[in-house]
């Protein structure tokens, strides 16, 4: 994906983390909040990801140029992995952001896969190589282009938090229609507003 729709949902992700930090009275969140929370991302192939996406990630400190091998000590490499906390985010208008703008520090861990293996592929990275080491309680899973409301992530966790026997939630999709509606003037905008409407 290009970098416009990995920075709106990169930056969303950010500032839930920040609304998650401004909830004093939480006994589970609160100013250290944002160390409870790990960002992965995982890119699908090193040939296929976006260059301007990679320049994205390396301004933040979540990657290096010229550090990834196909084949160390003559084992083909599986993936790349970069683990960072950044107090930087990029808004979707490519502008820096930090804690003059709420941004609070973000643990970031970034895997690049050497093939393009495909989405479900990722999906077990993250669940089978991560997930045995972070042990996290609450998974989210956001299609990068998702930008997610500044509360969407505490309200998913809320609903874990409040019954123990939730094994899934899902927030609401909502087609962005721009100001006053006037992005339902398209006709492919307003089909898939209607679309998330009916599901």
């Amino acid at each position: 994906e290009d970098e416009v729709l990995f920075t709106r949902t990169l930056h969303g992700v950010m500032k839930n983390i920040a609304h998650l930090c401004s909830r004093s009275r939480s006994t589970t969140w609160g100013e250290d909040g944002w160390k409870k929370v790990v960002v992965c991302v995982v890119s699908d192939g090193r040939t296929k990801i976006n260059q301007r996406t990679l320049s994205v990630l390396a301004a933040l400190g979540c990657y290096q140029e010229g550090i990834a091998k196909n084949i160390v000590e003559g084992k083909p490499v599986t993936a790349h992995i970069y683990e960072h906390t950044t107090q930087l985010s990029v808004d979707p208008d490519m502008n820096f952001r930090g804690t003059e703008k709420g941004i609070v520090p973000t643990q970031m861990l970034f895997c690049l896969k050497e093939k393009n293996q495909k989405k479900i592929n990722s999906h077990r990275w993250f669940f089978q190589a991560f997930g045995p080491l972070i042990k996290p309680n609450v998974c989210v899973l956001i299609d990068v282009g998702t930008r997610p409301g500044h509360t969407s992530i505490y309200h998913l966790w809320k609903a874990f938090d409040i019954n123990k026997n939730t094994a899934g939630a899902c927030g609401e999709i909502r087609a962005m229609t721009g100001k006053a509606g006037v992005a339902l003037l398209n006709p492919l905008v307003a089909s898939q507003n209607f679309e998330y409407k009916l599901e």
